[in-house]
């Protein structure tokens, strides 16, 4: 049982990594054409996107549940 909500937990850590990281890619770019966005830079939003993007992809390849493999 503790195995089973172990991956669980990876199958969601690497979805809302992945989706931070889509989201600092797209306030990257907001503050490329308009300035900064909450007070922060496009190339931090960019080192953000990229942090993020690494993060998930080790999470994800480790996950072997059945709702990450259709991914």
């Amino acid at each position: 049982m503790h195995s089973m909500m172990g991956h669980h937990w990876k199958c969601w850590l690497w979805k809302l990594l992945w989706l931070a990281g889509v989201v600092s890619l797209v306030l990257a770019w907001v503050a490329m054409k308009q300035g900064p966005v909450f007070k922060v830079e496009a190339l931090a939003w960019f080192w953000n996107a990229l942090i993020f993007g690494v993060l998930a992809v080790p999470i994800k390849m480790d996950c072997s549940c059945s709702g990450c493999s259709s991914v």
